[in-house]
């Protein structure tokens, strides 16, 4: 799946089930104070940015990503 933030767009990758534990495991405990550590976390997990690429986004289009990456690996997926 591939998402848009600021008009680039970057591709959430599919994760494991341990994968999606341990991301929903993060936001739920930081859920009333979430921090920006948090949401480079939920980057790493769901795409395949390295570092690097993460460092040269703005704070707020990594944030804006983690979301749109909380939001697409929790769909329900279609079965075809």
């Amino acid at each position: 799946m591939k998402v848009k933030v600021d008009k680039v767009e970057y591709k959430i990758k599919d994760i494991t089930l341990a994968e999606r534990c341990e991301l929903n495991d993060l936001v739920i405990e930081r859920a009333d104070k979430p921090s920006f550590s948090m949401w480079v976390k939920v980057v790493q997990i769901c795409t395949d940015l390295t570092d690097d690429q993460i460092n040269d986004m703005e704070s707020s289009q990594i944030i804006q990503l983690g979301s749109k990456c909380i939001d697409s690996v929790n769909k329900k997926k279609d079965k075809r």
